[in-house]
């Protein structure tokens, strides 16, 4: 599967092969991000353009797969930071994929993100329990 081919308007696709190394960002991914096209695909920036008060709950998600169990399938959502300074709310779509010979190793990650007007009652309630943690 190659996410590179497919067509998106407002979506931002990423794909990240733990195996090769390679991570990719669709445009509209960096578009969402507010960073220029050519920068490329990094977790550290990704980190710092989540809302602060996300931060914690975001890295916890994002490092599932390199824990026992890591669900095959996440949702999220959460406040991006653009450089201007405005405040956007996202939602995340994720899906981890795991090596044929290990139950519990993930190889790939890939997904989308795609920008909303406001989170749903149950990401304000789970927001909550992460920040009373």
């Amino acid at each position: 599967m190659d996410v590179r081919q497919w067509t998106t308007d407002g979506i931002g696709l990423f794909d990240i092969n733990f195996d090769t190394g390679e991570r990719y960002w669709s445009c509209e991914m960096r578009q969402i991000l507010g960073i220029p096209r050519e920068t490329p695909a990094d977790f550290h920036l990704l980190l710092q353009r989540v809302h602060p008060e996300d931060r914690r709950a975001f890295y916890a998600i994002a490092t599932e797969p390199f824990r026992p169990y890591c669900p095959e399938h996440k949702t999220s959502e959460f406040r991006i930071v653009q450089a201007d300074g405005s405040v956007h709310w996202v939602h995340l779509e994720r899906v981890a994929i795991f090596s044929a010979n290990a139950a519990h190793d993930v190889v790939r990650v890939l997904g989308f993100v795609v920008e909303i007007s406001e989170p749903t009652e149950h990401q304000r309630a789970w927001q909550w329990v992460d920040i009373a943690a």
